[in-house]
């Protein structure tokens, strides 16, 4: 799964291949997109290109048609940018949501802040990614310093 972001050198369309925010899962936004692969109650489909809009999606879109909306692609940018902080914003919270800790919920805040402070799409896309492949590492590490902090000794 890629969105579609606008113009590429090599390929005509820049793609930006999408992470699974769940296992088989992705989240779509109004905008343009390459897809390739199945789904129960939909059939089969191949490197199809599609556009959604208004949360209604349109399939079988010619390459020639997307390379027609190359400008509405590029329009798209601040509204692509504020879908994926909005993404990380939600990793992060379920992240936190498992811990009643403040120095862990500090941290978490501290990361959601940050997030305002980047504004290129490429940047945050790579930051998604990476969160929704170490979440659960980042689980079991918060949950072993809980577990370091209660056995330490009392002062």
């Amino acid at each position: 799964m890629a969105e579609l972001v606008g113009p590429d050198p090599t390929f005509k369309l820049k793609r930006d291949f999408l992470p699974e925010t769940y296992a088989n899962e992705y989240e779509l936004f109004d905008g343009f997109y390459q897809i390739h692969g199945t789904h129960p109650g939909i059939t089969p489909f191949t490197k199809e290109y599609c556009r959604v809009d208004n949360g209604q999606m349109t399939r079988y879109l010619s390459f020639r048609e997307m390379l027609g909306w190359i400008p509405q692609m590029e329009s798209l940018k601040p509204r692509r940018v504020q879908n994926i902080k909005g993404q990380i914003i939600r990793q992060l919270d379920e992240i936190s949501g498992k811990f009643d800790n403040y120095l862990i919920n500090d941290e978490i805040m501290y990361q959601k802040e940050q997030v305002d402070f980047v504004d290129d799409p490429d940047q945050l896309r790579q930051a998604l990614s990476q969160l929704v492949r170490q979440k659960p590492k980042m689980i079991k590490n918060y949950e072993k310093q809980i577990e370091l902090y209660r056995q330490m000794p009392e002062q």
